[in-house]
């Protein structure tokens, strides 16, 4: 069975995968079956495809923008943009000037607090809270390597009178050539909390390959923090997502690969692509494919 999701200036990022969408079929499940049921099988489509969504952040520093506008764009409603916030987000700095012992884009260290920053909009508003860590893996050699550690990183976000949140830690690695990004997300954690206070949580474990179209290709030596250009991802994978006493096993996997389109509006921001995931739930294996058709489009079909 499929059903088609399309999201309309929802909370992107992982705060997409606690939108509303628009079913075009639905199958049911007897409560305690090992079988993945449909409801099942979407929600953990919304969270895989709000993860594969999020590795565009954090994939690059700019000393210049404090903190990269690149944070705070997965949080924000789809289809309205960036300037239509308004409000104050002066993270503390630390060190106020940090060692870059190579010179290359990346210091050695520095740590951004962002207790106090908030954001408000026609449609939403947005707080933020706890710390990001931005290190050079390599900080003797010249070249751009990036690992970022958030560290009870919350984004609330209320819209419609309901307010969601996200609080993520872990830590996230990129190695950038001029043709490619590698990228390793090892124990990233995001703690969900919904409008109605129940909570649950994904950790993941993934590698993953950023590869530009190629009339991106020479984008990639100079992109900062506003963002990849667009390309495909391949993503590698284990994640565990828990809501409830309900716990799954998950094996991800991409094919094709994931095409990021750097001009979508609403995320997630693929325009192509499929992402499968084998569940294992209560010993037993389900199959829930993602395909994206058009930006913040996809379909999900359970097996």
């Amino acid at each position: 069975m499929q059903r088609l999701k399309m999201n309309f200036q929802i909370l992107g990022g992982a705060i997409a995968a606690l939108s509303l969408s628009l079913a075009a079929c639905s199958t049911s499940t007897a409560p305690g079956s090992a079988a993945l049921s449909q409801a099942q099988a979407d929600t953990v489509a919304d969270v895989m495809a709000s993860e594969a969504d999020g590795l565009a952040e954090g994939a690059s520093y700019d000393g210049t923008i404090a903190p990269p506008i690149g944070f705070f764009e997965s949080a924000l409603p789809r289809g309205l943009p960036f300037p239509i916030f308004s409000g104050a987000c002066k993270p503390t700095k630390s060190p106020a000037s940090p060692t870059n012992s190579d010179g290359d884009a990346v210091p050695d260290s520095v740590r951004y607090d962002f207790t106090g920053c908030s954001f408000t909009g026609p449609f939403a508003s947005i707080t933020v809270s706890g710390m990001i860590d931005f290190v050079d893996p390599t900080p003797t050699t010249t070249d751009v390597g990036l690992k970022t550690r958030y560290l009870a990183f919350t984004r609330g976000v209320t819209y419609n009178g309901k307010t969601r949140s996200v609080k993520q830690n872990g830590v996230r690695l990129v190695i950038r050539s001029a043709d490619k990004l590698q990228r390793a997300d090892s124990s990233f954690e995001t703690d969900y909390t919904f409008p109605d206070g129940t909570t649950a949580s994904n950790l993941i474990n993934w590698s993953s390959l950023f590869t530009p179209d190629a009339s991106s290709v020479v984008t990639m030596t100079t992109w900062h923090a506003w963002g990849l250009p667009s390309g495909t991802w391949t993503i590698n994978g284990s994640s565990t997502f828990t809501r409830g006493d309900k716990s799954y096993a998950l094996q991800v996997t991409t094919s094709p690969p994931l095409h990021f389109n750097a001009g979508c509006t609403m995320g997630p921001r693929f325009d192509a692509g499929t992402l499968k995931v084998v569940v294992t739930k209560n010993g037993t294996t389900s199959t829930v494919t993602v395909a994206f058709t058009a930006c913040g489009q996809y379909i999900v079909t359970r097996s």
